[in-house]
């Protein structure tokens, strides 16, 4: 029985594509890296504008963004592909146009593989439908499913579009093994094409809660004393990566094989929640995980499952997307047909954390011969940030807070 499982899914209704060429080990590696920087930066960038000015939870999935917004960087040319670029943080972490594909085509067939299908699942796919109407670009259409391997179906939206929603949605139900079992509740009529992102994570705990030690205790919900709620609190004493850092506690809970683990971010204060979101940046993140020292840790963590649902159209033009929401728009690299633009970017994902996953033999070990080191108190009973971080290429693959339980 896994400890969390983790699903996003993203839908972009426009159009992409490009070549990228190939690189020795070491440079696919670095342009890896460069991919992760972006993508990160995309992530907290996004986060401050979901959780400015709200309460809500939230939970979303940069990897699944990234993603989708490859393929359609892939087909966009001119000033609208300079700016998908910018704000996708290419430009910043010095991310070439030809290695932005090659790059996404690593981290799908060989990067965020599972080594060891018995540690943690992570699969991600994509896929394309295009209207009849819509005439894809030979190269385009190949490059997509070479690249992103991407499923790439021709419909006819005006004629079958309640049929093609239902197909949406059955597509996504498989591809996050039922967490998510709708996206899409209907199509505006002059829509000739949706790109499809999905990814499921499900993964467990390297060293489990013990379920027997889950008892009833105070949240602080959006971290006031009077909004405090009674919910189930896990509890364990072990060996984790924990630091502090100005006005932060920082813990870092591997999972099984731990290639992926969950870092959480919990504010001193309990009303801290706003202030560290407004001001994280990646460099204080990377700085933050390179202090992470091995110790034992008393760890108080709320069961929590989040549910996520957001059409992030507004947000992506507050980042400076904007051309790409316009007849203006050029995707002349997927379609010779103008006036092709995206008219919703929709995102919805889910979260669910509770004790069980499985033990590791090293653990006790750790804790045996760090215990005269003084221990930890890592209490999250108010208002905290996390994220699930593949620690093979340091992308952050899902992000969000628990600010009300």
């Amino acid at each position: 029985m896994a400890l969390s499982n983790l699903i996003s899914v993203a839908v972009v209704l426009s159009v992409c594509c490009l070549i990228a060429n190939s690189a020795p080990p070491q440079a696919a590696e670095d342009h890896l890296k460069k991919l992760a920087i972006a993508s990160n930066n995309l992530a907290l960038n996004l986060h401050r504008k979901l959780s400015s000015g709200s309460s809500s939870n939230v939970f979303f999935s940069p990897f699944s963004i990234s993603t989708a917004f490859g393929m359609l960087y892939c087909g966009a040319r001119g000033e609208t592909a300079q700016e998908i670029r910018s704000v996708l943080g290419y430009e910043k972490a010095n991310l070439s146009n030809q290695f932005v594909h090659s790059s996404f085509y690593r981290l799908l067939t060989e990067s965020i593989k599972s080594g060891d299908s018995d540690s943690y699942v992570l699969n991600a796919a994509n896929a394309i439908l295009a209207d009849k109407s819509l005439q894809l670009i030979a190269n385009y259409k190949r490059e997509v499913q070479e690249l992103y391997q991407a499923s790439v179906q021709d419909v006819d939206f005006a004629k079958d579009g309640p049929k093609i929603v239902e197909e949406i949605n059955d597509w996504v139900k498989a591809k996050t093994n039922g967490k998510i079992d709708s996206l899409v509740d209907e199509l505006d009529a002059s829509t000739v094409l949706v790109l499809l992102n999905a990814v499921y994570f499900k993964g467990t705990w390297k060293t489990e809660f013990d379920v027997k030690k889950t008892k009833p205790q105070k949240f602080y919900n959006n971290g006031l004393e009077s909004e405090a709620k009674e919910v189930p609190m896990m509890h364990i004493v072990g060996g984790f990566p924990y630091t502090v850092d100005d006005d932060v506690e920082v813990l870092e809970l591997p999972y099984k094989g731990e290639n992926i683990s969950m870092i959480i971010l919990l504010p001193k204060s309990r009303d801290g929640l706003s202030a560290l979101e407004q001001s994280l940046t990646l460099g204080r993140l990377e700085n933050i995980r390179q202090q992470l020292d091995e110790m034992k840790v008393v760890v108080s963590l709320p069961k929590f499952k989040v549910e996520y649902s957001r059409e992030m159209s507004g947000e992506f033009q507050s980042l400076g997307a904007n051309k790409i929401f316009s007849p203006i728009a050029d995707f002349s690299g997927m379609t010779n047909d103008n006036n092709v633009y995206v008219s919703q970017i929709l995102h919805k994902a889910v979260v669910e954390v509770n004790e069980k996953g499985s033990e590791a033999a090293a653990v006790t070990g750790i804790i045996e011969n760090i215990m005269m080191i003084p221990t930890p108190i890592f209490s999250a009973n108010h208002p905290f940030l996390f994220a699930i971080v593949d620690n093979r290429n340091d992308m952050i693959l899902f992000l969000g807070r628990v600010n009300n339980l």
